[in-house]
């Protein structure tokens, strides 16, 4: 039996509106063609409508055409291309079956189409029959040659959908054609070909497959046209072998008022093969009018356990009844709850409660049953207008524990009837996900000098808790070392370096609750101090040489190099009476001093640095 395009009580406006004579903005609404039964002229009870969305796929042809998928470009207005996996896209919110459920090619895995979608679309429907009218704004642009051929591009433009309280109706559109050549290559000239009937529905011809979503199914099979030049059509098809049989037509008026070159498109010119991609493809309609659920977060860290508000509207009480106690007869309400649900799981399709498994729920009545399913915190108000607020408690680990089943995939906020009630519109996902957080790496390398002994201190955090895992640290392509964290940190004892820069990267295995994560710094270690320290071991006279002694300290390590001696005579001139280099030798060196004048002396000793230690020198005086 075919399910009314039925809104919810609750959303009703009141609004009456005459709708064979409803006008939108920039758009004037289109009698329904004299095929299709006549929508009623004035609905008495109709709810505003001014978020439907309108998504549609053309034809199997259009997927899958001579020269592969046809060209859609050009959309303007409230209309979008969706790009299916015929073409590299990644669309799935419209999929359709393969032939012969639909004009669409089978394959492995299933492609589904491109598909333009028309937002915004506003107008009115009645609850009670289902009848609607619903326009909207926009256009797009289709070819399916390549450019060298000049096919001329088809522009359609601001769809318009009547539909009768038996299913039966209509979707019109503006059709413009470009310029272009013809199939013997002769220039055309560009044709305003006005409003035309894109296709009709016949009774019965939509389900519902959402709480205010509807699929319909355009006419062909077996639609008749008489074409005005061009091929004739072909009105016997065999099923032998496994054929469809299929033969049809979109509407006359459109075959007829398409350019010759394109005509074929519309209708069957033979039987079988691409003739099979022909008939147009489902258009589904959403109203945007169903029960609406809010949830104040979304995403959680995969551990712990977290509060979450969740709000709803449009659960009018007078569209869900209890079939069942404790709410038999009356108004039943709606569960709110955190879950992991399968893919099919709504109760309105016939899916069984395995379908769904539930960690936390909270079940919105009207004040006056609250007491009778226990009361709070278990019951929650649901007012008379339809709405309610709650908390749920989100907590992965709890529902991974109790859903073991692989058919279980999906995280989710969900809302359905309660007491046995059966509703489409009451059901509800919201998808909850469970993100790792970013780690933050903090890292601690104090500049150290030569001879010290060098660390590398490591932080990681996530949020405001403290990691686990481990760290590997690496120079270059080099690893360095790998610690384990402790509360979130780590020391790497990196031991005495050469004086100099070391770039190091930290990379932090993740863990739970965290991902990887990276971060660099470089470790520095500069040139040690040293202290030198000259003295006089046996002091010149005249007539008999000298002997001084440098040596040269670092802290607690052993100098190397060269140490440079000059002995200079105090006087005007500061005559040089020596100049010497010599080795250290475990971080001293011997310096004689030959026969010397009497007089005043100073003798000042360098030491001359290395890649490890800083340069020094220190002088005294001395008397021969």
């Amino acid at each position: 039996m075919r399910t009314p395009l039925r809104l919810g009580a609750g959303a009703l406006t009141g609004l009456a509106l005459a709708v064979s004579g409803l006008t939108m903005a920039g758009t004037t609404a289109v009698a329904a063609p004299a095929a299709a039964p006549a929508v009623p002229r004035a609905v008495p009870d109709v709810p505003d409508i001014a978020g439907a969305t309108l998504t549609w796929g053309i034809s199997g042809y259009a997927q899958d055409g001579i020269f592969g998928p046809w060209v859609i470009k050009d959309l303007a207005g409230d209309a979008t291309l969706l790009e299916g996996t015929v073409s590299g896209g990644d669309q799935t919110q419209y999929v359709v079956e393969p032939i012969p459920a639909t004009s669409m090619s089978p394959s492995e895995p299933q492609d589904t189409p491109n598909v333009v979608q028309f937002a915004g679309g506003s107008g009115s429907a009645d609850p009670g029959t289902g009848a609607a009218t619903l326009t909207w704004t926009g256009s797009y642009t289709v070819n399916a040659y390549p450019t060298t051929f000049g096919a001329p591009n088809e522009v359609y433009s601001d769809p318009a959908l009547s539909i009768a309280e038996d299913g039966s109706g209509s979707l019109t559109m503006d059709v413009t054609i470009g310029a272009g050549q013809d199939m013997l290559g002769q220039p055309t000239p560009a044709v305003d070909l006005g409003r035309l009937t894109m296709m009709t529905f016949g009774a019965e011809s939509d389900d519902r497959i959402g709480s205010d979503a509807f699929r319909f199914t355009p006419d062909y099979q077996g639609v008749e046209v008489e074409v005005a030049s061009g091929s004739e059509q072909t009105r016997s098809c065999s099923t032998d072998d496994g054929a469809t049989g299929w033969w049809g037509a979109w509407p006359e008026e459109l075959v007829n008022a398409m350019p010759e070159s394109v005509r074929p498109h519309f209708y069957s010119t033979g039987c079988a093969g691409k003739q099979d991609n022909k008939p147009p493809l489902p258009v589904d309609v959403d109203l945007g009018l169903g029960s609406t659920v809010s949830v104040a977060q979304t995403d959680f860290l995969p551990s712990g356990s977290y509060e979450v508000t969740v709000e709803g509207s449009g659960f009018d009480p007078a569209d869900a009844t209890g079939t069942r106690p404790p709410l038999a007869g009356k108004a039943a309400g709606t569960y709110v709850v955190f879950g992991k649900f399968a893919d099919q799981w709504r109760p309105s399709t016939g899916a069984a409660s395995s379908t769904r498994k539930i960690s936390s729920q909270r079940w919105a009545v009207l004040a006056e049953d609250m007491a009778t399913i226990g009361g709070a915190p278990a019951a929650v108000e649901l007012t008379d207008d339809g709405t309610f607020s709650t908390t749920l408690t989100v907590d992965k680990a709890a529902i991974d524990e109790m859903a073991t089943e692989e058919s279980l995939v999906n995280y989710g906020i969900y809302t359905y009837p309660g007491s046995g009630a059966v509703n489409a519109a009451y059901e509800t996902y919201t998808p909850i996900t469970f993100t790792k957080a970013a780690p933050r790496l903090e890292l601690v390398a104090p500049t150290v000098r030569y001879g010290e002994s060098a660390r590398l201190g490591i932080a990681v955090t996530a949020g405001a808790e403290a990691a686990t895992g481990s760290v590997v640290v690496t120079q270059g392509e080099t690893a360095v070392a790998t610690v384990d964290l402790l509360d979130g940190t780590a020391v790497v004892a990196l031991g005495t370096l050469d004086a100099g820069s070391y770039p190091l990267t930290a990379t932090y295995s993740g863990d739970e609750v965290t991902t990887e994560g990276t971060a660099s710094t470089t470790v520095r270690v500069a040139r040690a101090r040293t202290t030198t320290i000259p003295r006089l071991k046996r002091a010149p006279q005249p007539g008999r040489a000298g002997k001084a002694v440098v040596k040269v300290v670092s802290a607690d390590t052993t100098v190397a190099g060269q140490v440079k001696v000059v002995i200079k005579k105090l006087g005007k001139k500061g005559t040089k009476v020596l100049k010497q280099k010599t080795t250290l030798r475990r971080g001293s060196a011997g310096i004689r001093i030959r026969k010397l004048a009497g007089g005043r002396y100073q003798l000042t000793a360098t030491y001359l640095n290395d890649a490890n230690f800083q340069k020094s020198s220190q002088r005294i005086r001395f008397r021969v």
